[in-house]
């Protein structure tokens, strides 16, 4: 056990509240971009999802980056996940809009007309107001193809003795089968208060 003194407190105190300042600075000024618009030859490659990625702070694997461009890129023949049609002023919210209701972590948006020519958003939204635009939007889902998962419950009647007892131990492998995070897998584990062992499916959403 230790104590501090008054001025050991104060200046505890004080970094403190510096760290959690710079932190809320921090935060208000490096916003994630949900909308990055990018040319169509960008956007099916996996630099440019990641470019895309990092503006939403969203941490990708290669293979996760990899998978989202080779999905852009087998769309480019096809109608993608939405086509926006909307007015200049209108453009990002509208973009934002489909991705929450898609459940997509963040969205690229490329031009139908010019596939080589990156978009410039604050280009369209100085547009006279009765500019219709027409944008190609790509949702992005950053979950992994598989995850794993290991469960462990103490005694917890013998913990509060400062004994230390497993009850039960569980350990689940699941595989992504939407594109919006839902997983089906299968899951083992040992009981070891009434001494065996089960398995079953796991469902995660």
């Amino acid at each position: 056990m230790f104590s501090l003194t008054k001025r050991q407190a104060a200046i505890l105190l004080g970094v403190v509240l510096l760290c959690v300042g710079g932190w809320m600075l921090y935060q208000h000024y490096n916003q994630p971009e949900p909308v990055t618009a990018e040319s169509q030859q960008q956007a099916e490659t996996p630099a440019g999802v990641e470019l895309a990625a990092q503006n939403a702070h969203i941490t990708m694997l290669q293979s996760q980056l990899q998978e989202a461009a080779n999905q852009i890129a087998e769309l480019k023949n096809k109608p993608p996940d939405t086509i926006v049609k909307t007015v200049p002023v209108e453009i990002e919210k509208v973009v934002i809009k489909e991705v929450e209701k898609r459940g997509a972590n963040f969205a690229i948006v490329t031009d139908p007309a010019q596939p080589d020519k990156q978009v410039n958003l604050q280009e369209v939204t100085s547009l006279p107001a009765e500019t219709p635009i027409t944008l190609n939007q790509y949702n992005v889902f950053a979950y992994k193809k598989v995850i794993r998962g290991v469960n462990v419950y103490p005694d917890w009647s013998k913990a509060v003795q400062g004994k230390f007892k497993l009850d039960e131990v569980t350990a689940d492998v699941s595989r992504r089968i939407t594109k919006d995070g839902k997983y089906l897998g299968v899951v083992a584990g040992y009981d070891f208060r009434h001494d065996y062992g089960k398995a079953g499916l796991r469902y995660s959403f």
